[in-house]
């Protein structure tokens, strides 16, 4: 595990790694340290993530910008997204970067 974890990443991850090896259940392991089953499966799916880090860059689609005089003439931006189904999702004002990836992701 590398240092850009948290102390609280490190941590998890590292009882992720000794249920691992140790050959129990998890819930057995998770009796044993006294540990609600639902945040071992929370940080189960986190170091999975963590460990697979390909999987959710694979999630993303590429995205053509098309530069159109509707867009041009709404003040402060806008932002419309045409899925391949034909869905769209319209965003009246400027969209952050993160939350366009949160909201897809």
């Amino acid at each position: 595990m590398t240092s850009t974890l948290t102390p609280l990443q490190q941590l998890m991850f590292s009882l992720i790694e000794v249920w691992q090896s140790s050959g129990q259940s998890q819930r057995t392991f998770c009796q044993e340290k006294d540990l609600a089953y639902s945040k071992f499966h929370y940080w189960r799916k986190k170091y999975e993530e963590y460990r697979s880090p390909s999987s959710s860059a694979e999630a993303f689609v590429a995205v053509t910008v098309k530069k159109s005089r509707a867009m041009e003439a709404v003040p402060g931006g806008a932002l419309e997204l045409v899925f391949p189904d034909g869905r769209r999702l319209v965003f009246n004002q400027v969209v952050e970067a993160g939350f366009l990836k949160t909201l897809l992701g």
